[in-house]
């Protein structure tokens, strides 16, 4: 278990040479998975293919957040498709980086179009499918559209092929169903992300989801549910070797007893998971109080 900083919202699929044209072991691609986009850049503004250089310069500027680069370069990407796996990728990641300038309802009319693209080919490009409702699912929470959220992320987990992509059709369930003030259902698909999480390995995420069901217990009027939560991320942090998220768990056992009067325990919990916050150098955690 380690604090991971990655763009995680996609997972580039393995198509074969007859469904995607993409050459991904070009020197770009390289450099941005060392995390040098500056670097990618450059290099992908000397590759000879239109459609590589602008997708790659695309993803090299949506790492570096400069949004609008972003999207003109996925735009002229996608003008040099040749298949339309290709026009389909370009599509995704345009409509990832109109959400990233806060053009919610443009990026969602950009999946909506990529999810019609994709139905075109009559479940060969199933995936594609999933991806583009597993984005809409995002991209209408964003917008509070909590229904129709909860509609995309249900329509992802059916389309799913893996169960890391079922958790996070899951995790999505539960914020929707949070947003619409249902926080049953938000603890019950918590819940289940949470565990399929922990059965893929995806250690983090797991804890992650932990601290999500402990605000909701607490927010749902059961602050020992959510202290319970948060001791069991503890010990499972301490046994998985991850002092980030012991100091996670401990900063937040220590809101969770401030809440209900158990001050003693709060200082106690503060100062212990502060000093390992402050040991590992984890900023944002220093930030809880």
């Amino acid at each position: 278990m380690k604090l991971e900083n990655t763009l995680g919202f996609i997972i580039i699929l393995l198509f074969t040479n007859n469904i995607y044209s993409y050459n991904s072991d070009n020197l770009c691609e390289k450099l941005i998975n060392n995390g040098d986009n500056l670097a990618a850049i450059e290099a992908a503004n000397k590759i000879s293919s239109h459609y590589d250089k602008n997708f790659c310069l695309g993803k090299a500027y949506l790492n570096e957040n400069m949004h609008q680069q972003s999207i003109k370069a996925f735009q002229e990407s996608e003008k040099h498709a040749d298949l339309p796996a290709d026009q389909m990728f370009s599509i995704l990641y345009k409509g990832t980086a109109e959400r990233g300038l806060g053009e919610l309802s443009t990026s969602s009319k950009t999946f909506t179009r990529g999810l019609e693209t994709a139905k075109l080919g009559n479940s060969k490009y199933i995936e594609m499918e999933h991806r583009f409702l597993f984005q809409l699912g995002k991209s209408t929470l964003a917008e509070e559209k909590y229904d129709d959220s909860v509609d995309y992320f249900s329509k992802s987990i059916v389309t799913s092929f893996n169960d890391n992509d079922r958790a996070d059709g899951y995790k999505g369930l539960s914020s929707a169903y949070y947003g619409k003030k249902k926080l049953g259902k938000a603890i019950e698909y918590a819940l289940k992300a949470s565990n399929m999480y922990l059965k893929t390995g995806a250690l983090n995420q797991y804890a992650d989801l932990q601290v999500i069901l402990s605000s909701y217990h607490l927010k749902d009027g059961a602050p020992d549910r959510s202290l319970k939560n948060l001791i069991k991320l503890e010990r499972f942090a301490v046994d998985n070797g991850s002092q980030y998220y012991e100091a996670k768990a401990l900063l937040e056992q220590s809101l969770v007893s401030k809440t209900i009067g158990d001050s003693l325990k709060a200082d106690a919990t503060f100062k212990k998971g502060n000093s390992i916050a402050k040991a590992i150098g984890a900023k944002d955690l220093l930030l809880i109080k």
